[in-house]
């Protein structure tokens, strides 16, 4: 198989119509695709943003407009897509002077990137039909291990993006099923996940995605399965993972290690050996070789290196260790650093992405708290943490009605939603990630960081210190010992972590924390109302956690309750922050209108979205928001004297 080039042109319009002419020669030799804005007529084309859509397509020429900001994950995903032998044009509009654009723009200065001075210099895409199917040596050894898969073995399928690992278990699906083999189940954090796994098995059975249940489904049913496929395993909670696995006979993981779908080395450091200590004969099947492309393609490697896709953490010796303050952009010039701590994140069970690489490194407000061996500079632990300057009175309030939402402001938003404006106009700093090698895991290393923020943000003058993460008890137990109170808790399960989210808050000064206690207060009190309608059953555990603290309660203020329900009747207050005091005000003043009574009937269940929406006559959860509102508007002119 060929290797796969790579051109590069200034985004201007003469490039862009030089890019288009070339793709539409190529696109009567073989599937072509144009990813951007600028989209030349008559061409196959994809947004940036919907680039994941075209996932299990291969195209032999492949443009993509890089522009400002750069679509990082897009050029990912887009570039798996390019067979070998193919070439990828970049027009590059990328502009500034922050550390990842210079990163960028000596990537596209390397020798190996060619750019055409004329139209003769173009690469030309002979007609080439897509290469005749032929197993790799890697995707026949793992078919062999699926056939004789025996009873509490696992099989974990561990390898880089386009390494087959969906139509090997596609074929497996599907031949196993044609020839009346053992009952099998699928499951993968989202049904997107398996669509190409789903397309493979169809060449064998009709609707193979009969077989797909959702995590929480599954774990609800009462029946056991006999083998059990986990497709990008890795993007599952250990403790979640482990609770599926005790459904199954058999078990076959996948996961994708480096990339933006992977968690590097961590599936390999916890989920496996929790599964070895639940029982489970653990056999690992790595998979290196490419289906797409030649094995060492220069284009792969470039990508590798530009986004540190295959970035992994070394466990550290045993030595003291130092704590040490930088920046996003001073991580630039340091790229052994940089590596540890992309992959020590990835390591840690973060879905990182190329742009959160970009972020970091382009983002002024982002600071890098790195805990290093003294001896060797082994990196033990990481906190990333992002300055929120916070929000001025007329946004709060719009944040609060539901009208605005700001980027970047993510614990001021939460604060001005909870009705603290004083509070969301603070000075803030959010811990968007924090990790210890887990080697080192359960030694106070966390605590330490956790503690070393601390001091860092009452020196510098941060009133507020916060983040949000999939809530596990244990996890939730440590951030309360460094002095954070729970204030708020999502509906529906986080994506990186696969359980719902909380927000948690530390006051670091006097006044802040007099300002806090009331919000730490209203969400004890609504607790109760609250969770049993919108909390997913899968978070009992966290649940019932959550109910072992103790927590100081308070009076709700009737003045306050019925503005929060005219701001959903007559602004776009959610109904998921209004509940409480909805329910307050109806059982304050029982409906005796045929609206106010259906508002009442309906919320006095838990909050299905689609049970709501057949039974209110309405389409999805837009829908049955627009009904419930304008229900409560009818009962608020019904009470007015």
């Amino acid at each position: 198989m060929e290797a796969r080039s790579l051109y590069r042109l200034p985004a201007d319009p003469a490039a862009r119509q030089a890019a288009a002419a070339w793709l539409r020669t190529a696109a009567a030799r073989g599937p072509v695709l144009w990813v951007g804005r600028h989209v030349p007529d008559g061409l196959p084309h994809v947004a940036p943003a919907q680039a994941g859509h075209w996932l299990g397509h291969e195209v032999q020429a492949l443009v993509f407009e890089a522009g400002d900001p750069l679509a990082v994950d897009a050029l990912v995903t887009a570039a798996g897509l390019l067979r070998g032998g193919g070439t990828l044009v970049v027009l590059d509009g990328v502009t500034g002077e922050g550390a990842f654009t210079r990163r960028w723009r000596a990537a596209l200065a390397e020798a190996w990137v060619q750019t055409p001075a004329s139209a003769e210099e173009w690469p030309e895409v002979p007609a080439r039909p897509a290469p005749a199917f032929a197993w790799t040596p890697d995707q026949a050894a793992a078919l062999d291990r699926l056939a004789h898969l025996g009873a509490d073995e696992c099989l974990a399928l561990i390898a880089p993006r386009g390494r087959g690992k969906s139509t090997l278990l596609g074929e497996f699906l599907g031949g196993t099923l044609r020839h009346g083999g053992p009952a099998i189940t699928l499951t993968a954090p989202s049904p997107r996940a398996v669509g190409a796994l789903l397309a493979r098995a169809r060449r064998w059975v009709d609707t193979p995605e009969r077989l797909y249940r959702a995590p929480d489904v599954l774990l609800e049913a009462p029946e056991p399965v006999d083998t059990l496929i986990i497709d990008e395993a890795a993007n599952l909670p250990v403790e979640r993972l482990l609770r599926l696995a005790r459904r199954a006979r058999r078990l076959v993981l996948s996961t994708t290690t480096g990339g933006f779908e992977g968690s590097g080395q961590g599936f390999r450091l916890r989920a496996l050996p929790t599964l070895e200590a639940a029982g489970f004969r653990v056999r690992v099947q790595p998979m290196a070789t490419p289906v797409r492309w030649a094995p060492g393609d220069p284009l792969e490697d470039w990508l590798n290196r530009l986004f540190l896709l295959e970035a992994e953490s070394r466990t550290p010796a045993t030595q003291a260790v130092r704590l040490r303050w930088t920046t996003g952009a001073a991580l630039a010039e340091l790229p052994q650093t940089l590596e540890a701590v992309t992959g020590l994140l990835a390591d840690a069970h973060y879905r990182t992405r190329p742009s959160d690489l970009l972020r970091w490194l382009e983002d002024p407000g982002v600071r890098v708290l790195c805990m290093e061996g003294v001896t060797d500079g082994a990196l033990f632990g990481v906190a990333l943490i992002q300055e929120e300057p916070g929000l001025d009175r007329a946004l709060a309030e719009a944040v609060w009605a539901g009208e605005r939402r700001p980027q970047g402001q993510f614990l001021p938003c939460t604060l001005a939603a909870l009705g603290g404006f004083e509070l969301a106009a603070e000075r803030t700093w959010r811990i968007q990630r924090i990790a210890v090698h887990p080697r080192w895991q359960g030694r106070g290393l966390g605590g330490r960081l956790l503690r070393a923020v601390a001091d860092r943000a009452v020196a510098e003058r941060v009133a507020l210190l916060g983040a949000s993460f999939g809530l596990q008890p244990a996890l939730l137990r440590l951030w309360q010992r460094e002095g954070y109170v729970l204030v708020r808790v999502g509906t529906q399960p986080d994506a990186a972590s696969g359980q719902v989210s909380g927000v948690v808050l530390r006051a670091l000064r006097p006044r802040t924390a007099s300002g806090l206690q009331p919000i730490q207060r209203a969400f004890w009190r609504d607790w109760p109302v609250w969770h049993p309608r919108f909390l997913p059953a899968s978070a009992a555990m966290v649940s019932a956690a959550l109910e072992e603290t103790a927590r100081p309660l308070s009076e709700a203020d009737p003045a306050t309750d019925l503005a929060e329900v005219r701001a959903f009747a007559y602004r776009a207050r959610p109904l998921e922050w209004v509940l409480p005091a909805l329910l307050r005000q109806l059982e304050a003043a029982p409906p005796a209108d045929p609206e106010g009574r259906l508002l009442a009937a309906t919320l006095a269940a838990p909050v299905d979205w689609t049970r709501l929406a057949r039974e209110l006559g309405v389409s999805g959860r837009r829908g049955v928001t627009r009904r419930l509102r304008r229900a409560a508007r009818a009962w608020l002119e019904a009470r007015s004297p």
